[in-house]
């Protein structure tokens, strides 16, 4: 059978004979390789609700694709169903309410060229390739965090289906132990196929933060960057990254191959002579720089900066931990790890932590990691037919790292699965969501994620 069959929807079922079936299981980590028994590819609620009780009459898994930007790949299960979302991806704006109403298929682009129409924007990643619904349900950290907190924090309400099969609007008012749920519980309790999200003006233009430095200054840059964020606004954000220059044409070849700190970031304020020089110029001025691009530019070509870091089709492992302060023996770890990386391509990324985002007590949403001050995320290019190779190199990181992090806490959307860390993150908010999972998904059909296993 090599042809798509029709459900009596509007999307379509592709079958594993189907010409299109491995374009489509595939996503942008090429290190998943998993073989789904049908890949529904969803058009409507409708369709959704199909595949949801197609796979619980059969007793199949179920796995859900948005951007398939996930580590870990988590669209993608073996031998359950699929539920494709990656064409429902219409966004629309209410102005007067400064509301985006967004399909979850669509990704961080496709809501910023709309909303930057309207002078608006909500929080989300850092990568415009991205799927929103990944993204939103488990957290959210982009730059606009310090400003107006995580992309989970300004979901006003979803639509979803449940296990069971059930159309649910999902809000404060609503279902609100479901609400409180989704927003950091991962994709646990059902398939949102909609989401409406807070919006707040920013833009269309914005202060991009770019500034590159020479890896031998690099104690003396964290050091200072320690200092700076303890008294720094809710309108800065200030991300860094510590990675090997590639042989790029549009680089010099003295920068080829060279180790380098990039630090980045956004200032969301008011821009006036008085802030350039106390909150924009110390990030310029952390050492020498080797190169400093920082200046006006519009958001959305901001969003866009990042993607060629992630380029899809590479095969790719990578952890993530918080921290509450950056330990000495901690940066050790990080410098010699990326000094002695086996890898091909390894980049670690420190990004610190501050306002909105921290404001949120831990219990009043899923998502509980509200005292870090930093993020450290690792990702590395395995070696061509080696991913245990890498992926151990990856785990030692992690355990290496552990001690000094807070709580033994990850970013869910930045690790491998595993029991521990997901049980560790969540904290005192696992047992609840044990219970809204038994409540919503006895059965754990929605088991391709970090999981929370039914109480």
């Amino acid at each position: 059978m090599n042809e798509k069959i029709k459900t009596d929807k509007s999307g379509y079922i592709i079958l594993p004979s189907h010409e299109r079936y491995d374009e489509k299981r595939k996503v942008w980590n090429n290190l998943i390789d998993r073989y789904p028994a049908a890949i529904f590819e969803c058009l409507s609620d409708a369709d959704v609700i199909s595949a949801v009780s197609f796979a619980k009459k059969q007793n199949m898994d179920i796995s859900v694709r948005g951007g398939g930007h996930h580590l870990a790949g988590t669209a993608v299960c073996e031998e359950g169903v699929m539920l494709d979302l990656s064409k429902m991806t219409t966004v629309s704006v209410d102005e007067k309410r400064q509301i985006a109403i967004v399909d979850a298929g669509a990704t961080l682009g496709d809501i910023d060229s709309k909303t930057q129409k309207f002078g608006l924007a909500t929080p989300t990643g850092t990568v415009s390739e991205t799927g929103i619904g990944g993204l939103a349900l488990g957290g959210g950290f982009g730059y606009l965090r310090g400003k107006y907190g995580l992309t989970c924090d300004n979901i006003l309400s979803v639509k979803m289906v449940t296990a069971d099969g059930k159309l649910l609007k999902v809000s404060k008012d609503e279902h609100s132990d479901l609400f409180w749920a989704i927003r950091g519980g991962g994709g646990n309790f059902g398939v949102v196929t909609e989401f409406e999200l807070q919006l707040y003006p920013v833009g269309p233009n914005v202060l991009a933060i770019d500034t590159m430095y020479d890896y031998k200054d690099a104690k003396e840059i964290f050091q200072k960057l320690d200092n700076y964020m303890k008294d720094a606004p809710d309108e800065i954000s200030v991300n860094t990254a510590i990675m090997q220059l590639p042989p790029a044409p549009f680089l010099h070849e003295s920068m080829h191959g060279k180790r380098v700190i990039a630090v980045s970031g956004m200032y969301a304020g008011e821009l006036t002579l008085e802030t350039e020089k106390t909150l924009i110029e110390p990030l310029q001025e952390l050492a020498t720089p080797l190169m400093d691009n920082t200046g006006m530019m519009p958001y959305t070509d901001l969003q866009k900066k990042l993607d060629p870091m992630v380029p899809k089709g590479a095969e790719v492992v990578g952890t993530s931990l918080f921290f509450k302060e950056l330990d000495e023996a901690m940066l050790d770890i990080i410098f010699d790890s990326m000094e002695s990386s086996p890898l091909p391509m390894a980049m670690v990324q420190i990004w610190m932590l501050n306002g909105q985002m921290n404001s949120v007590s831990a219990d009043e949403t899923a998502f509980a990691v509200r005292d870090a001050r930093y993020l450290v995320l690792f990702d590395g290019e395995i070696v061509k037919g080696d991913p245990v190779g890498g992926q151990e190199w990856m785990d030692s990181i992690y355990e290496k790292l552990t001690p000094f992090s807070y709580q033994k806490t990850s970013y869910l959307n930045g690790v491998k699965l595993g029991e521990e860390i997901t049980k560790n993150t969540y904290g005192d908010n696992y047992s609840k969501l044990a219970k809204i999972k038994r409540d919503y998904d006895p059965e754990n059909l929605f088991c391709y994620n970090h999981n929370i296993v039914p109480e």
